[in-house]
């Protein structure tokens, strides 16, 4: 069985009901869908989700909501805790599945023979002013990817991987003194310990609106990429070229908080780890300069 996790924060009852009927069509049946309502008790709609999420009379489907709102990453381990699937796959609220997601990566699962903690797949990007989608442009990694992913967070969101229960319970699940980058951490912590594995075939469509986004918030970003900075403090240190990576990002998202002193001292930090990567160091510092401000405060 396959425990299907949305959480859903102040979200309409349309996008929740989109991405319920998407796990619903799938070609793969054996599952069960908990939907983890994280929206502050006052939300308007918050019972309309509800009563959108009991309305398909499915006994596979169970609906849990927090009294008020506790964060996306307490709302993901609310659902761990309540799956009693072989495997985990979460779905946020304002995505979809294709039809035979959870079908391929099951049978990805099981031909790993034990091997493979994980099987992340490929996506279709649709941007809400778009009326076409792309697909969305990511490198492929398996097996032992860590180095890989310490670099880039090539997995994607959320919505994406399929991941073995018992192993997202050993590494604790989500941790919620992240604010951003959950996903990134999480999938770091798998990568450090098991194998991994992918679909290439686009088998989610992930939708890029002007709605709450985590991606928003500056401050958010930040504390994220420090945080995670610091949880690999000691692999950074011994190899440069992740230490630099990860550095010169964080001094981009300070830039495009309008923070640009901070930006450029973390930029030279970064420098100073690989001072002959001429190209590399010029072009994050050439951005850094030319960054506009691209959050609100």
């Amino acid at each position: 069985m396959v425990s299907v996790i949305i959480t859903t924060c102040m979200r309409s009852p349309y996008m929740v009901q989109r991405a319920i009927n998407s796990v619903i069509s799938q070609t793969y049946q054996d599952w069960e869908l908990i939907v983890v309502d994280d929206s502050p008790a006052n939300y308007g709609e918050r019972i309309q989700v509800k009563k959108t999420v009991e309305s398909y009379g499915d006994n596979r489907i169970r609906y849990i909501a927090h009294e008020d709102n506790k964060g996306a990453c307490v709302a993901r381990n609310t659902g761990l805790e309540q799956a009693v699937g072989e495997y985990i796959a979460y779905l946020d609220d304002d995505d979809e599945w294709m039809p035979d997601k959870l079908l391929l990566q099951v049978d990805k699962m099981n031909k790993a023979e034990n091997k493979v903690a994980m099987v992340y797949c490929g996506a279709l990007v649709k941007r809400d002013t778009d009326i076409e989608t792309a697909v969305r442009k990511q490198k492929y990694y398996r097996g032992k990817v860590f180095d890989y992913l310490i670099l880039d967070n090539f997995i994607g969101s959320t919505s994406f991987p399929l991941i073995k229960t018992e192993v997202l319970r050993k590494i604790g699940g989500f941790d919620p003194m992240m604010q951003a980058a959950q996903d990134a951490d999480v999938w770091l912590k798998i990568a450090e310990k098991y194998e991994v594995d992918y679909i290439e075939q686009p088998l989610v469509c992930y939708h890029i609106h002007q709605g709450e986004r985590i991606s928003n918030y500056p401050d958010k970003k930040i504390n994220a990429y420090e945080r995670l900075n610091e949880k690999y403090k000691e692999y950074l240190m011994s190899h440069p070229k992740a230490f630099s990576a990860r550095y010169m990002k964080l001094a981009i998202v300070y830039a495009r908080a309008n923070m640009k002193k901070q930006a450029l001292r973390i930029w030279w930090k970064a420098f100073l780890r690989r001072p002959w990567d001429f190209v590399l160091n010029g072009k994050y510092l050439v951005n850094i300069i030319r960054c506009k401000k691209q959050f609100a405060k």
